[in-house]
């Protein structure tokens, strides 16, 4: 069995979707900071999520989707969609 050795982080697919999602961030005017506290974090932790510097956890990832909303978000459904 073969295991692809590039670290997810680094992983287009990957870099796509935190792009995806800093850019929705973005659209609903919602700064690092505010985001950050409804997450439990730091603004430096969703910074660093946000320039691939840090890993973002399946765990905070549900939490973020709920912060944007995604049950009304049909944009941001899609692109959850498109990623899974």
């Amino acid at each position: 069995m073969h295991m692809d050795t590039t670290k997810t982080i680094q992983n287009q697919q990957y870099l796509k979707l935190i792009v995806d999602l800093r850019t929705e961030r973005e659209r609903l005017g919602l700064t690092q900071i505010e985001i950050a506290r409804s997450l439990n974090m730091t603004q430096s932790e969703i910074s660093k999520i946000e320039t691939a510097e840090r890993r973002l956890d399946i765990l905070e990832l549900k939490k973020l989707l709920k912060v944007y909303r995604i049950t009304e978000n049909k944009k941001l459904k899609q692109l959850i969609y498109d990623f899974f």
